[in-house]
């Protein structure tokens, strides 16, 4: 894969839906795990690895189930408000919120405990079932770009083919917005004239500009999107001794997530065409839909009483992925709008595997430090058709592309906790990943980050915890898709990326009995 080829295909993955094109944005969305379980492992920056006896860390690490010494019902919910600020390589800023009540988590672990007179061999088993939120993919985003000499035109035009229904056909069928030039056999869009120099076809930006050389074209694009993924656990975990915890799970995981993506421009030069209008709307309409599932296994063993050592290994989770896509073209001077059918798509898409490492310490009655370490090669990504060998050469070389952009990803998590009375602890959390795209691929510098605290008031039968989570996700978004013409990434061609910071604000509230 020439580097050119896969630019073109990770700078599309970061801008618009391509229908049928799976890219970078599926490859992180379906990765997204940021267990939004109960509020005690939120304010703990989900460093629970080590820890065990809640119900979230059977996501993490299902060993944590053999540390139940009761058994235990827990139900959380809370409040999200998902902000994402943008701006743009020339100043413009952009601000928008999306309020929403999500559920986090529901399960019951049942525990069967040896008699006390016992102290050696198998002390006890839990069996768990459970349901946790693993990722919250709403929210709100828009960012423009004023006085610019780009046009999605130019992208619709760099590959004609009158065949695609969600680009070209829309365009040339909404009032010749694109048109041919029979003098240079050439689709172009009615904004500008192209032109021929060494025997190579450009297009003359200076046509998109006034006489001082500002640009003529406004861009202005919204995102909407919707949805979540989580994950429905059966697990068992076994006490031994009260130094080894193990344990095993299956997951089984449903993801939803819709994307609308609304991209407006408005023109204030001449057009090529008299009669062609200046501005018009480009929307495309996405939706995944899936169902996937796993297998994890794992240890937790003290070795001393305040120490507790984890490790837990996560199969891929293999996933069956159902995605529609649709677009349209309006203009408001003619009122008119140009619908394309909606497709729909069906392929298999594998996760990479996962790797935990987890440290404990328990400071006496009074306090507990803990430490997750998560390691996750991206290379490891797969797409398949879901017809085995009907488009097996395309899927093949999408897998390639992300072997090419992607590395592994290496997370980081921190908790601590302390007893201030009695029945009262207060908790505080740091989880940080870092980008798993390499070096040199556009958006390189996706980085996430959560910090956290809260508060638990905890008795032998029952429990109520809060927590509030700050999650941090920054990424650089491309107005434009990207095209074989080098013009489209020239930065003096004004498709510099607008800088995409998206904060999470959630609350989470658990409450819990104990029998």
């Amino acid at each position: 894969m020439n580097a050119k080829k896969l630019a073109t295909i990770v700078a599309a993955s970061f801008s618009i839906a391509t229908a049928g094109a799976q890219g970078h944005n599926d490859v992180l969305r379906f990765n997204k795990s940021t267990y939004l379980g109960t509020a005690r492992s939120q304010a703990m920056g989900s460093a629970f690895g080590a820890l065990g006896a809640d119900l979230t860390s059977q996501s993490i690490n299902p060993a944590g189930i053999g540390a139940y010494r009761a058994t235990e019902f827990g139900i959380g919910f809370g409040v999200a408000i998902n902000s994402a600020e943008t701006q743009s390589f020339f100043g413009d800023k952009a601000e928008n919120d999306k309020v929403s009540v999500p559920f986090s988590c529901i399960g019951f672990a049942f525990n069967v405990s040896a008699p006390k007179e016992k102290t050696s061999g198998v002390l006890g088993g839990t069996f768990s079932v459970s349901y946790s939120k693993l990722a919250d993919y709403n929210r709100n985003a828009s960012y423009e770009d004023l006085y610019g000499f780009n046009s999605m035109l130019d992208y619709f035009c760099a590959d004609f083919n009158y065949e695609d229904k969600f680009t070209e056909q829309l365009a040339w069928n909404a009032g010749w917005l694109i048109a041919k030039n029979d003098t240079l056999n050439f689709e172009t869009n009615v904004w500008e004239m192209p032109f021929v120099e060494n025997g190579e076809t450009k297009l003359d930006l200076a046509a998109r500009a006034d006489k001082d050389g500002v640009g003529l074209i406004d861009k202005k694009v919204s995102v909407k999107e919707r949805g979540d993924k989580g994950e429905f656990s059966i697990s068992y975990g076994m006490n031994i001794s009260n130094i080894i915890n193990w344990g095993a799970s299956i997951g089984i995981q449903r993801l939803d997530y819709r994307e609308t993506m609304v991209h407006k421009e408005k023109f204030y030069g001449t057009p090529i065409y008299d009669g062609v209008y200046d501005d018009f709307t480009y929307s495309t309409r996405l939706k995944q839909e899936g169902s996937g599932v796993n297998f994890k296994l794992g240890v937790i063993a003290t070795p001393v009483s305040y120490l507790r050592v984890g490790f837990a290994l996560h199969s891929p989770s293999f996933y069956s992925i159902t995605e529609r896509y649709s677009a349209s073209i309006d203009d408001a001077d003619r009122n008119e709008t140009h619908y394309s059918d909606e497709d729909e798509y069906e392929y298999k898409y594998r996760t990479p595997g996962k790797f935990v490492a987890s440290l404990a310490g328990i400071i006496g009655p009074h306090a507990i430090i803990s430490f997750d370490y998560e390691h996750q090669n991206y290379k490891k990504s797969k797409f398949r058709d879901a017809d085995e060998g009907y488009d097996e050469d395309y899927y093949n070389e999408v897998t390639d592309n992300m072997k090419d952009a992607f590395k592994t990803s290496h997370i980081f998590r921190v908790g601590l906790e302390g007893r201030m009375l009695e029945c009262l602890y207060l908790r505080a959390g740091l989880n940080v990943q870092a980008s798993p795209l390499n070096d040199g691929i556009l958006n390189n510098k996706f980085i996430n980050r959560a910090i956290s605290g809260g508060i638990g008031f905890r008795t032998n039968n029952f429990f109520v915890d809060m927590s509030y989570v700050n999650h941090k996700q920054q990424e650089d978004r491309w107005m434009l898709p990207a095209a074989d013409d080098v013009y489209i990434y020239d930065p003096d061609a004004d498709n510099m990326p607008s800088k995409l910071t998206a904060t999470n604000n959630n609350i989470i509230l658990t409450l819990g009995f104990r029998f």
